[in-house]
């Protein structure tokens, strides 16, 4: 009986003492949940058809089996781990653009050919198109999220203009940034105290302007040049008016017109952040559209020596190299 009692006693100590020595039994351990992972449709009408019913956007892939840039993009973006599990969040497709829905799809679109990857709304509007083969793997999931940002800010409720305000500049970065013309008439409206914090009509303007730069060309030059009407204090929004305008004249060849505006961005901005590409885009007018070499070499050379650590020096002095390469040949003939 003593020895039971011993016993007892005994296992009750070690159950009290044994935890302050450490010499208690280790944790069970908790294995990680596994990394959420793409499922990939074969078919888009299904895949829609989910994409409506989860609230989730669409995302589809064409992609041609014996094109090398679709094989790069496949090895290199969409099997990249942190990509399959980005695109967890969409309802995804890969449809093959040589044959069947794929080839019918891709053709109907007239977007081009594959590599292609358009981003829909669950309503089926198509917010994106994404040309060729985007890597690294973070640069295309950069770009997926832009929509996913334009998305959930326009689709915010009540009526919000920050949240407008939000779509507008996240539309602006998407192949369908024209569309984003008709978010900012309805901030246009609305009388200035009712705006978001630090957006201006000039702002306003201006976003439109950059909206309709490719798709209709003449309006924007008008929003453009309202903007810098606007703009009077907000030297920001002059510069980016007036960059852009410059690159719009430079777009529809208004050669002398672009000149004379990068010039005048140069002299009034030339601590603004894009007067290194301001620079470089008036010596190539010179050089190539005024065919005036000596101009050219002068505007890059002054460029170098005044920003001589600007991103665009790389470019600037490459251009400097393939003057001087086009003397010497002509020289020699």
């Amino acid at each position: 009986m003593r020895g039971v009692a011993l016993v007892a006693w005994m296992w009750l100590w070690g159950c009290i003492v044994a935890p302050a020595t450490g010499i208690a039994a280790p944790p069970a351990t908790t294995r990680p949940a596994p990394p959420r992972t793409v499922r990939w449709h074969s078919s888009q009408q299904p895949a829609a058809a989910e994409a409506r019913k989860t609230g989730r956007l669409l995302v589809v892939v064409f992609h041609d089996p014996t094109h090398p840039a679709s094989q790069a993009f496949e090895e290199m973006t969409l099997s990249d781990p942190a990509t399959r599990e980005f695109l967890a969040d969409f309802i995804a497709v890969r449809l093959d653009a040589t044959k069947g829905e794929g080839k019918r799809r891709l053709e109907k679109l007239k977007l081009g050919e594959a590599p292609l990857t358009c981003v829909y709304s669950p309503q089926g509007q198509l917010l994106d198109s994404i040309p060729g083969c985007i890597i690294p793997a973070g640069r295309f999931c950069q770009r997926l999220a832009r929509s996913a940002a334009y998305w959930r800010a326009a689709t915010s409720r009540p009526f919000d203009p920050a949240a407008r305000w939000r779509a507008v500049q996240a539309r602006l970065k998407l192949s369908t940034r024209a569309q984003a013309a008709a978010e900012i008439d309805k901030l246009l409206k609305l009388p200035t105290e009712k705006l978001p914090k630090d957006v201006t009509p000039a702002k306003l303007h201006l976003a439109k302007g950059m909206a309709l730069l490719r798709s209709a060309p003449k309006q924007a030059e008008a929003h453009l040049n309202k903007a810098r009407s606007l703009a009077a204090g907000d030297a920001d929004t002059s510069a980016q008016a007036l960059l852009t305008l410059a690159e719009l004249y430079d777009r529809t060849g208004r050669t002398k017109a672009a000149h004379e505006l990068y010039g005048l961005y140069i002299a009034r901005f030339p601590r603004a952040g894009e007067v290194g590409r301001a620079y470089c885009a008036k010596a190539v007018l010179e050089w190539v559209g005024l065919n005036d070499q000596n101009r050219a070499r002068k505007t890059l050379r002054e460029f170098l020596s005044r920003y001589p650590d600007d991103t665009h020096a790389i470019r600037a002095r490459g251009m400097l190299e393939m003057i001087g390469r086009g003397k010497a040949k002509d020289s020699k003939e």
